[in-house]
């Protein structure tokens, strides 16, 4: 008998996945009452997320539920919000206002459940965004952003009644950005201009925020291509109910007329602050106020991480922030890879004080102090890296906050570069950011770390040598140490490779060449004519003979350099005969600017160059190198001529499957390791001459 009603147990039918996701849903729609009604909701929660493909929808029911308690916790966290002075309502704790709704990693979240207005204007590229205190916009695409009422925080800026509009933009290569209201810090009192806008119908925590129409000629002219057409055009996916939550459809359509998008797309990667990367910020910033208004030595901000992690990010971030409090600030760029204000390749020190928001394309400057490494990677040359982090940084004059961008290289030869950059720059504050691929983070590093682990230049072993004979370089380094966990928790939305936004970058450097009006091809641009004797020539990433060294130059990309003539005649290898001198090695002097070298009279031996540079700086140019960075692909096809594009080809492959087709590349890395005796660091290094070759 008990088999039988065993038996009879198993063969009882199952509960279909419809039933069960109806179930889910009846229990969702009852949970209304008490804290008991809401934890067997939550089961509930926990079968239909597995049931019903609209996930997002349950979220949003689920974070509206909570217990009691939970709400509690809520209220009491609401209540704790930082004041516009900077002082933390709650507990009187001085913290830095401008952090509170920063921006960092990478995650979803959701908007608050509420309605926004927008209201026309009379010209038809503007419009008026009214803002509730609670709201957060969040958004893509590009706009000039004004307050007319209120404050507001974006990506590290603050916004003010009366400031000059903000330039933003929010590509959908990178994250959507947030407009966030701060708290009043009194009753403040409404302007006329805002009274006839809204009337009465105007609460005390009401932010109201002109969005107008942005124009650009740098960004215009890289979205004309076709390749880079949409990096701005933003396709919502999320459903119209979605987008309801945040304003109407109908006040949405307005917005992005003029190329503003609010996303309501809880998919969407988006930036946030974690608090414990606010609490850190803000610390940092405390002593940077300091240092200004007492006259100290200005703070020096080192950025470390492993690739990805998102350094580029907060430099933007921290830049915005300290212009808020000092008013400018210096960018040290040592990532020749993906550089910030300059074309990819160079080494440069940029004095800032505009704010910084959206990508490098969208910002390019021209630096206080630059000097062209040639290379994408310091790995072939690492001697001539470290001596050209050195020049730039002798640039630096200290009369304002520094913020040293550094390279995502973390491993091996990386690790030693990274130490060399350290020393040479003497950080006060270190931040380092770990990300949850622990394979691409750096070691921890702590005072005993700083102090024992060697450089690729500067060995730090009792009794051994340097190799550079700068006696600041082994001065001890004690930096504030700071970690931050940035993990990424969403997909990159992007397409984009590392090229492709080095060639970004590079066109908006190239704008000036374009008329005020239309864009033209390369071949249709008036060039400037150099003779070969007024320069001398170099190929930074290749062994080329000087026979050669023509066919390298044409049609390339090549950097305007200043070099002294102690340098020139140190390097000189030999001129050709009628020819511009050729050098041995490529010389560690100050970058100009860029060019293309877009044809070579051989009879008449002279060069045409297009370059963005003044006319009234060209006179100092008297070296021209050529490095691993090309013209454009996009400007390359756009070239009008009959026929095939010269030096474009598909049947090459830069990869190496025709053997003997790519240059020949040289490698000044070679070093043997050597045991050392003392010290805790492993290994030192020694360079091989010739004679240990042998």
């Amino acid at each position: 008998m008990d088999h039988a009603m065993v038996k009879k147990r198993k063969r009882r039918p199952r509960k279909s996945k419809a039933e069960q996701r109806a179930k889910a849903l009846r229990s969702i729609k009852d949970s209304k009452g008490s804290d008991v009604q809401t934890t067997v909701s939550r089961k509930a929660i926990a079968t239909a997320a597995s049931l019903i493909p609209n996930q997002n929808m349950v979220k949003n029911v689920q974070s509206k539920l909570g217990t009691k308690h939970e709400r509690l916790k809520l209220k009491k966290a609401k209540s704790k919000t930082l004041a516009p002075n900077g002082h933390d309502t709650q507990h009187g704790n001085r913290v830095s206002s401008s952090t509170s709704p920063a921006s960092l990693s990478t995650a979803s979240s959701t908007l608050v459940p509420a309605t926004c207005r927008v209201i026309e204007q009379k010209h038809a590229e503007e419009y008026i965004l009214v803002i509730e205190h609670c709201q957060e916009v969040c958004f893509h695409g590009k706009a000039l952003v004004s307050c007319l009422h209120g404050s507001v925080f974006i990506y590290g800026c603050t916004l003010h009644p009366g400031q000059k509009p903000l330039p933003v933009y929010a590509p959908r290569t990178h994250s959507a950005l947030f407009i966030t209201p701060l708290p009043h810090e009194e009753k403040e009192v409404v302007s006329e201009h805002v009274k006839q806008l809204l009337g009465k119908d105007i609460k005390e925590d009401t932010v109201v925020v002109l969005l107008q129409k942005l124009t650009c000629p740098m960004v215009d002219y890289v979205t004309s291509v076709k390749e880079y057409a949409n990096v701005f055009y933003w396709e919502n996916k999320s459903k119209d109910k979605e987008v309801e939550r945040v304003m109407s459809l109908e006040d949405s359509k307005l917005l992005e007329s003029i190329g503003f998008h609010v996303v309501d797309d809880l998919s969407s990667p988006r930036l946030f602050t974690p608090d414990p990367v606010r609490s850190a910020l803000s610390d940092v910033l405390e002593q940077v106020e300091l240092a200004v208004t007492k006259g100290t030595a200005a703070p020096v901000i080192l950025l470390c991480g492993g690739k990805n992690a998102g350094k580029s990010t907060l430099a933007r971030f921290l830049i915005n922030l300290i212009l808020s409090s000092c008013g400018e600030v210096y960018h040290l760029e040592c990532d020749i890879g993906q550089t910030e204000f300059t074309p990819s390749g160079f080494v440069s020190l940029t004095h800032v004080n505009t704010p910084t928001v959206g990508p490098p394309f969208t910002h390019q400057k021209t630096p206080d102090r630059c000097c062209y490494y040639g290379h994408l990677s310091p790995g072939d040359d690492p001697d001539r890296y470290v001596r050209t982090v050195r020049y730039v940084h002798q640039g630096y004059r200290g009369d304002a906050p520094l913020i040293v961008n550094t390279m995502g290289w973390t491993q091996g030869m990386g690790l030693h570069l990274l130490m060399d950059t350290i020393h040479l720059v003497h950080p006060s504050h270190i931040l380092q950011l770990k990300g949850r691929k622990s394979a691409q983070d750096l070691p921890q590093l702590s005072p005993e770390f700083l102090h024992t682990q060697p450089g690729w230049t500067y060995a730090n072993i009792q009794g051994e040598k340097n190799k550079n004979d700068d006696d600041d370089d082994t001065v001890p380094v004690n930096p504030e140490l700071v970690y931050l966990q940035v993990g990424n928790d969403m997909p990159r939305h992007t397409w984009f490779t590392a090229s492709e936004f080095r060639s970004m970058a590079l066109m908006a450097t190239l704008r000036s060449l374009q008329p005020d009006r239309g864009v033209l091809p390369l071949n249709a641009l008036t060039p400037r004519v150099v003779p070969w004797s007024a320069v001398a020539v170099h190929a930074c990433n290749a062994d080329v003979p000087p026979t050669q060294i023509m066919y390298v130059l044409n049609a390339s990309l090549v950097a305007l350099c200043q070099a002294d003539d102690n340098e020139l005649s140190r390097l000189r290898q030999r001129a050709l005969p009628d020819g511009p001198v050729v050098l041995q090695d490529t010389p560690i002097c100050q970058a100009v600017g860029i060019g293309v070298i877009r044809g070579i009279d051989m009879e008449r031996r002279l060069f045409y160059l297009l370059t963005p540079v003044e006319e009234d700086r060209l006179p100092r140019v008297n070296v021209l190198l050529c490095g691993a960075l090309s013209v454009p692909t996009p400007l390359m096809l756009q070239q009008t001529v009959e026929g095939p594009v010269p030096y474009v080809t598909s049947d090459f492959s830069p990869d190496g499957d025709i053997f003997g087709a790519t240059p020949l590349r040289i490698r000044k890395n070679l070093q043997r390791e050597r045991r050392q005796t003392g010290g805790t660091s492993g290994m030192g290094f020694a360079s091989l001459n010739q004679q240990e070759l042998t």
